[in-house]
């Protein structure tokens, strides 16, 4: 009880870190809980923020989001034995220990819960607000915000451990088992079919462009979760890739999202974050007093682009390079593809065996500093076309428009062009060139995982059986504290010591 009290209760009076000027920096208060708060909009706002923060802290202060790129393996990890750990499925090794934060999702959720519990909260009490200062479109906003938080936090559990406690009332404080992540899913989704309807297509600050959710990040989430059902549950996923085609549709029907150039001059803006581009992302721009050493730049890129260790050739080594073979299988001799040109330099180490540089995220505003100019990008306009694409694909009565996406994409990148049939290898390719587009955004792993694809040696270096895939070893360990402290919570089979 004490547990689920101090997990799941309001945790508001945790002071919002600045994670986007203005909404989203403010200053320390001690009266989230007080009798004298939840008065007027300002109260509404802060809360909000708050929920924000703690997600935002999270993730930023972890390697959660780049798990997703390093587990699937095709990379050469060298000292980076934390890695190596991670992309052989060996989580409970002591290599995971507290370097880069790695060891994290086996140790703890509490801080997704504690943004839940932010997010509950918020729901409950600003809707009760009678101040005149918060009106009545902003009060349904700041509430279709939160319902996202929330949705967003269960989002990121689903994929780190499958079944998970559900919480939706602030005030219950009894011990809950995991739910089946699918109805936790199905949970989430008609909360954020509320929220959708609620927040705004774009706010007028241009700083809170993609760092703070709107239509398009509510329909983008709703639309990875139907993906991530279709994967799970055979038996409905033609219904849920259409509905995930459709809300995919909306986004760009919308109009306010377009792909940007693929020049040297422009690539970079996107990857900066808050971009024309950019759906819903986690701000990490240093302008705004935000900064984080687990995250790709940090192990991509050395001298003089970011300052490096002079034991790794002088400062010329990154710490972890892609696998030649991997590469080529991504971009095969003789074929073009602007991506490749823009995004590597010396791919195939010819100056020393870590030369390599992978320049997605390269905007270092000060490179001795290790401070990075970009957000971690969860949705953006060119992984909605794609999963739109991958949806019609695999319901197959629409092909020619799926080819269509996939061809738009390839046109962006300068790359040649799809001009075989639908079936097999045309969800292939699509499959493909997701990994390529959104290398270093945290998606691969997850990909591989509601595909199937992580069975297949020839698409995962850190492929699974099906017998460790059924226990459900593509998960992380449930954290062992929440165990200890909830009789109720089991952990996953294959983790199961």
């Amino acid at each position: 009880m004490k547990w689920w009290y101090k997990i799941f209760f309001p945790v508001l009076g945790i002071v919002a870190l600045a994670s986007c000027k203005k909404f989203l920096e403010v200053e320390p208060n001690d009266r989230f809980t007080g009798a004298d708060y939840w008065k007027n909009a300002q109260d509404a706002r802060m809360g909000v923020n708050a929920a924000y923060s703690i997600m935002r802290t999270k993730i930023a202060g972890t390697t959660i989001y780049n798990t997703g790129d390093f587990r699937a393996g095709n990379w050469n990890w060298f000292a980076k034995v934390n890695f190596a750990a991670l992309a052989s499925n060996q989580l409970w090794s002591s290599q995971l220990a507290a370097a880069d934060a790695l060891n994290n999702p086996r140790e703890t959720w509490g801080e997704f819960y504690k943004s839940i519990a932010a997010s509950n909260i918020c729901i409950d009490k600003i809707n009760k607000i009678k101040d005149v200062s918060l009106g009545e479109t902003e009060r349904r906003s700041l509430i279709g915000e939160a319902r996202f938080i929330r949705c967003f936090n269960y989002y990121n559990l689903v994929l780190l451990y499958g079944d998970v406690p559900l919480q939706m009332n602030p005030y219950d404080i009894s011990l809950k088992p995991r739910s089946r992540m699918l109805n936790v899913l199905d949970t989430c989704i008609a909360d954020l079919m509320l929220a959708e309807k609620d927040l705004p297509v774009a706010f007028n600050d241009p700083t809170d462009r993609a760092v703070r959710a709107t239509k398009g990040a509510a329909m983008a989430l709703m639309a990875h979760m139907y993906m991530w059902k279709a994967g799970f549950d055979k038996a409905t996923a033609n219904d849920s890739y259409q509905k995930a085609a459709d809300l995919c549709r909306q986004i760009i029907d919308l109009g306010i999202y377009r792909l940007l150039p693929y020049t040297k001059e422009q690539f970079q803006e996107i990857f900066k974050g808050r971009s024309e581009e950019g759906i819903f992302e986690i701000s990490l721009d240093a302008n705004y007093g935000n900064a984080t050493s687990r995250f790709i730049p940090q192990w991509v890129l050395h001298q003089p682009i970011l300052a490096s260790s002079n034991s790794l050739y002088g400062g010329l080594g990154s710490e972890i390079t892609l696998k030649r073979e991997f590469m080529d299988k991504l971009y095969p001799q003789g074929e073009s593809d602007g991506r490749f040109t823009l995004w590597f330099d010396d791919p195939y180490c010819t100056v020393n065996p870590q030369s390599a540089m992978f320049l997605k995220f390269s905007s270092i505003p000060d490179p001795t500093a290790r401070s990075f100019d970009a957000n971690q990008i969860y949705f953006r306009l060119a992984g909605i076309i794609l999963l739109r694409a991958e949806a019609l694909a695999a319901l197959g009565n629409n092909d020619a428009e799926a080819i269509s996406m996939l061809n738009e994409i390839r046109r962006r990148a300068n790359a040649t062009e799809y001009t075989g049939g639908g079936g097999k290898p045309l969800q292939d390719a699509i499959f493909r060139e997701r990994t390529k587009e959104l290398m270093g955004e945290g998606q691969r792993w997850y990909d591989l995982v509601r595909t199937g694809r992580v069975l297949d040696i020839n698409e995962c270096e850190n492929y699974l059986t099906q017998d460790v895939f059924e226990r459900r070893g593509w998960t992380w360990p449930i954290p062992k504290d929440a165990i200890k402290v909830n009789p109720l919570i089991t952990q996953n089979a294959y983790w199961a010591q």
